[in-house]
């Protein structure tokens, strides 16, 4: 049996499943939502089961035909980027928001990425999580706390 890089990351993938799965089982849920059929953890939970479900399936399925990968042509020097740029989103987002944060993480992978044109990445990126928070926020009614609304008055 020869083992290839589709098996290797399959199987990180089936791991990190698990883990995913584990941690959703932990999510809190409130007493009065606990029997709901779709409450906080439910999402999370079946996202694991299939996460677990096709990883576990391309680990064990023979594979047909594998691609032989030139590890000159990898761009590693992007993808330490992009890891790097969520980084530092995500110990952002608590103090400057969603809106904000968000809006200059798709603008910073967009231009990594290969992206030029300014006006394409300010309009896939501002007006974008705009729409997006309103769905959430507006019609959802899941509260986003974001610091940077609240100092310019939008959100209360």
């Amino acid at each position: 049996m020869n083992i290839n890089t589709t098996k290797i990351i399959s199987l990180l993938f089936f791991i990190f499943s698990a883990f995913y799965l584990y941690t959703a089982y932990q999510i809190q849920v409130f007493a009065f939502d606990e029997n709901a059929p779709f409450n906080a953890r439910t999402f999370p939970i079946y996202l694991g089961y299939a996460g677990l479900f096709f990883s576990g399936l391309k680990v064990i399925l023979p594979d047909p035909n594998t691609i032989k990968v030139e590890h000159r042509t990898l761009e590693y020097k992007k993808t330490a980027i992009l890891v790097l740029i969520a980084i530092i989103y995500g110990a952002l987002i608590l103090k400057v928001g969603y809106f904000l944060t968000t809006s200059l993480f798709l603008m910073a992978s967009y231009y990594f990425l290969g992206e030029r044109r300014w006006v394409l990445m300010f309009m896939l990126s501002f007006p974008f999580v705009a729409v997006f928070m309103y769905l959430l926020h507006g019609m959802l009614d899941i509260y986003l706390r974001d610091p940077f609304l609240q100092m310019l008055g939008v959100m209360g």
